[in-house]
């Protein structure tokens, strides 16, 4: 729901691309190596949509089960953002009319840099290797180059596919020596914006920033970002993409094979196995198991995939009276998910914490807006 509603945001807010200022209580970079090791946490953001709104970042500490709103610096963080974490960085992809990708301390949440990926771009996913920054966006033609320190942006050209140029690339992955970009192949022209046949997902040589080949999806309309399925695992360092063709509810959790020559495997579970026209909003991983989010609004749970034996459990990970969006598994086993029951329900929203399928919160514990991002939580 959230990607359609961006789109929307594409198609009528003015956006601007300019790197915003620094804010001004911003304060420097990670601590040093010798700071004291820090508690393990969970962090969400989420926004309102509504474009220029500012929205939030908290931080739920797992011990106490209580969570501090607000963490990041004024102007972080944007209507519509997602979170990624890669060391002691959280990367904030600001989507819809924020066009920028922020850059904080994953320690104290101050501000490291913010890089703006240009006007009406549209971000979606980021990938960072060294000093640059590999953007995802359905505003141009399907991704951008960051050079930390530098305005300077580059833009990577994955509209061969599309006739109207915007190839609509919703995620972006670094797996073995490539990088990964899931592109929708949307029809602009449309103001449905109906995918014109299977989705494609680009390979990308970071070193240049060509394209070295691609692969044809089995299914229609890559929605959510990629996750990598944990070496050691059943199918280690594979990808898996959920899609969804919002005409029928068809589509599926496409599993992306990385070693050897990259390829689609086709489906690892068909949606209307996860539930009639739900479509996979988030996938954590434990162990041998996958813990699918699975939105088919406004309804929402936790449904355990066991990676060995290929199979679906029958029975939710979440109670039934929860309506679960997004999902994050902890260094410690922890699992949090985020609730968002949907208006005009007076039902408390906010994140919940389980441990397996038990929970160890007695309510959602509200973290400032309600958590509608897709991809809004990470866990360190």
């Amino acid at each position: 729901m959230n990607r359609k509603l961006a789109l929307v945001l594409l198609a009528t807010a003015a956006a601007c691309g300019d790197n915003l200022d620094a804010p001004p209580d911003a304060g420097s970079n990670a601590p040093g190596a010798d700071a004291a090791p820090q508690p393990p946490r969970a962090v969400i953001v989420a926004g309102n949509f509504v474009a220029g709104n500012p929205g939030v970042m908290s931080a739920i500490d797992l011990a106490t089960k209580t969570v501090t709103m607000n963490v990041a610096p004024q102007g972080a963080i944007g209507e519509d953002p997602v979170l990624r974490h890669k060391g002691d960085e959280l990367f904030v992809v600001n989507r819809a009319s924020g066009n920028n990708v922020t850059i904080l301390s994953a320690s104290d949440y101050s501000l490291v840099e913010q890089l703006g990926t240009g006007p009406s771009t549209n971000p979606q996913d980021v990938v960072a290797i060294g000093e640059k920054l590999f953007v995802a966006t359905l505003g141009n033609k399907g991704g951008v180059i960051l050079t930390r320190g530098s305005n300077v942006i580059t833009e990577i050209d994955l509209s061969a596919d599309d006739p109207d140029g915007k190839p609509n690339c919703s995620s972006v992955f670094y797996a073995g020596s490539k990088l990964y970009f899931a592109c929708g192949l949307l029809d602009d022209t449309n103001q449905f914006l109906p995918p014109r046949g299977p989705g494609k997902v680009y390979l990308v040589n970071p070193s240049t920033g060509t394209v070295d080949g691609s692969i044809t999806l089995t299914t229609k309309n890559p929605i959510a970002l990629f996750e990598q399925i944990p070496l050691g695992a059943p199918n280690g360092g594979d990808l898996l993409l959920p899609t969804i063709d919002f005409g029928t509810g068809m589509g599926c959790i496409e599993r992306i094979v990385t070693a050897g020559t990259p390829a689609s495997a086709g489906c690892m579970v068909d949606n209307a196995v996860l539930g009639g026209f739900a479509f996979a909003s988030r996938v954590a991983f434990q162990g041998n198991h996958a813990r699918v989010a699975v939105s088919d609004y406004p309804q929402g749970n936790v449904r355990d995939y066991d990676l060995a034996a290929g199979a679906l459990d029958t029975a939710a990970m979440t109670a039934m009276a929860q309506v679960i969006s997004d999902v994050t598994i902890c260094p410690g086993g922890e699992m949090v998910v985020a609730d968002n029951p949907p208006p005009p329900s007076t039902a408390p929203n906010g994140v919940r914490i389980y441990l397996d399928a038990a929970e160890k919160t007695t309510d959602a514990l509200p973290i400032g807006l309600r958590p509608a991002s897709s991809h809004g939580l990470v866990c360190y």
